[in-house]
């Protein structure tokens, strides 16, 4: 990264035009290992430009600018929720590319309650987050929201058969801004409970206390922790099941960018592309390796568990048919639920000229 920048404000904006602010989920997207390894470095320097990391800017507008794109010269990769709600209802953007790299989830209770399979919960409390932050749509919430009601339909149920409970969370963030993800993740890993590691240890914590007697769970990892501890059981893991829309719930990954910088430096673009095209292929060859960068810059707890998904993931971007029905599909949950207020054309918000432009360069 340019270590020479020093953001001044919270204001978002950058010192030159070709500054590209920049932004990603501590999930398993290629732009995570294109940064670590300094590939991302090596294709800004080729065409004379910065990425600058958006949490190395103070202040909470920063934070709130990964969810709601609230930045003319931002490029997100990661989760689909927010992207999407910034698309349908704030501000134009350009999908660039998608890659489908997320767990489809797993439905979880403690060892010693007499529930065997998700037809037993009919009646039963089942946790589900809820971010007490009104300013940014609420992608965990989201995502449990589209996989507890996968789980119940799998077996004859629906929402009305089960008493959701909300998790609650003042879902701050408070951590110190530093120059690339892993600092942020550094600061997020050391505040989180040995037992109940992960992303939903809030959760977690519930089902333990007795206050749900079942938590879905869509990390990597986790679920493993879970269980060493002897006090929870996996009674669903939806990832057994050959339907592949079962993963979809904030996820295939969006990479998005804004609509004015994109046009106004293409080049700059396409250098992004190219180097998570590079950390995609290498991923690829490299599981256990990039397992190790991941652990690094992502909510994930163990890098075996990082290494096997890897295997079955491919991480290189893509517009796939497949994935463009994938996400399509998520827009219309959010849609339907009311987590956004306009539809779109998911095929027209994607522009594949970019990605073909960047694999022809390589």
């Amino acid at each position: 990264m340019n270590t020479a920048y020093k953001p001044s404000s919270s204001e978002l904006a950058a010192s030159t035009p070709r500054d590209l602010l920049y932004t990603i989920c501590p999930v398993l997207v290629a732009s995570n290992v294109a940064l670590e390894l300094g590939w991302i470095d090596d294709e800004f320097a080729r065409v004379g430009a910065s990425a600058i990391y958006l949490r190395s800017i103070a202040g909470e507008a920063a934070w709130k600018a990964h969810y709601d794109h609230s930045s003319e010269r931002l490029l997100r990769d990661g989760g689909n929720s927010p992207a999407v709600w910034a698309q349908a209802d704030l501000r134009p953007t350009i999908l660039l590319g998608l890659t489908q790299a997320q767990p489809a989830g797993k439905i979880i209770v403690r060892a010693d309650d007499d529930i065997h399979h998700v037809g037993e919960l009919k009646g039963r409390r089942v946790a589900i987050y809820k971010s007490l932050k009104s300013d940014k749509i609420d992608h965990r919430r989201a995502t449990s929201h589209h996989g507890i009601l996968a789980a119940l339909a799998l077996h004859g149920l629906t929402r009305d058969d089960i008493e959701w409970v909300n998790i609650e969370d003042h879902d701050g963030h408070l951590e110190t801004p530093t120059r690339t993800p892993a600092g942020i993740w550094a600061q997020r890993h050391s505040q989180v409970d040995a037992i109940v590691a992960g992303a939903h240890s809030r959760e977690a914590r519930a089902l333990g206390e007795g206050k749900v007697d079942a938590i879905y769970d869509y990390s990597i990892g986790t679920s493993h922790l879970l269980e060493r501890s002897g006090r929870f059981k996996v009674i669903e893991d939806l990832d057994l099941y050959p339907d592949w829309t079962l993963k979809i719930a904030n996820a295939p990954r969006t990479i998005t960018v804004s609509k004015e910088f994109a046009e106004a430096n293409r080049d700059v673009v396409l250098a992004w592309l190219r180097a998570s095209i590079r950390a995609g292929r290498w991923i690829t060859a490299n599981p256990e390796a990039a397992a190790e960068v991941f652990l690094r810059t992502t909510i994930y707890p163990h890098a075996g568990a990082i290494a096997d998904a890897l295997r079955s993931f491919d991480l290189v971007p893509n517009l796939s048919e497949q994935n463009i029905a994938g996400l399509t599909i998520e827009k219309n949950f959010l849609l339907s639920n009311g987590y956004i207020r306009n539809d779109f054309d998911v095929p027209a918000w994607a522009d594949a000229s970019f990605l073909d432009e960047a694999l022809a360069s390589l």
